[in-house]
């Protein structure tokens, strides 16, 4: 193991690392932070996708059991299976980029935490 490896067990295992919980970001807060940045136009058109996959399902719904014809209720049946794998596909991809960015933002901060353990100690 290298040297850096035990300085890190030493800082944890001695409780100076401390966490602070109040920058932990809330759901909504990496929400918001989709629409920030390079991928903004993405977030935004996957948004718009996403509330028409909704409306198409629920219209699809109503059609559904208005029709009598069997023919047309499996056309409309496979049409709400179809648009919702769509929509979970759509919400995955979001789901995905907000891990990518904590999961960046963590490294970004175990970054700065190793910058600070390798500066010599004031005193």
């Amino acid at each position: 193991m290298s040297t850096l490896d035990d300085d890190i067990r030493k800082t944890l295992a001695n409780g100076d690392a401390s966490y602070d919980l109040d920058r932990e970001e809330g759901v909504f807060r990496q929400m918001a932070i989709l629409f920030h940045g390079k991928m903004r136009w993405m977030a935004i058109a996957v948004t718009i996708e996403s509330i028409v996959f909704a409306v198409l399902i629920v219209l699809a719904a109503i059609e559904f059991f208005r029709t009598d014809d069997t023919k047309w209720q499996i056309f409309y049946a496979t049409g709400i299976l179809l648009l919702a794998l769509l929509l979970v596909l759509v919400k995955l991809w979001g789901w995905m980029q907000m891990n990518r960015y904590a999961i960046h933002r963590e490294i970004k901060r175990l970054e700065l935490r190793i910058v600070e353990l390798g500066e010599p100690k004031k005193q």
